[in-house]
């Protein structure tokens, strides 16, 4: 049984919705998406209006653990209308080549091989 419900997001395979619960809370319909990408928004600006305009890319600084700017790995909901749509893989702060990094960064994977997979069944059917 595929799981459907994570903590960030809910798929709803019944009506061809995902819900987006961390981040900008609403429900999407898989047609409406244009394209899905992982994405690591910086920390201090989690809240603005539009997300993942101040991204950490990998590999950037070799900075120790203190100075290193700390992020939210998230899923960019790039909509057909060209609004954009932000869902946070958890509600904790991250830093590269942590635990918390690579639990987030696996379950982003496999979250965004489940949208894609949807994504591409609703422009089949459509």
């Amino acid at each position: 049984m595929t799981k459907n419900k994570f903590k960030c997001v809910e798929f709803d395979d019944n009506n061809k919705k995902i819900s987006i619960l961390i981040g900008n809370q609403c429900s999407i319909d898989y047609a409406d998406i244009k394209k899905v990408s992982i994405l690591n928004q910086q920390a201090t600006f989690k809240n603005e209006k539009k997300p993942f305009t101040h991204q950490i890319m990998y590999g950037t600084a070799v900075l120790c653990a203190i100075m290193e700017p700390q992020f939210y790995v998230g899923l960019k909901f790039e909509l057909k209308d060209g609004s954009v749509k932000a869902a946070f893989i958890s509600d904790r702060k991250t830093i590269f080549n942590t635990d918390i990094y690579r639990e987030d960064n696996k379950e982003a994977n496999k979250i965004k091989k489940m949208i894609d997979k949807r994504i591409n069944e609703a422009i089949k059917n459509s």
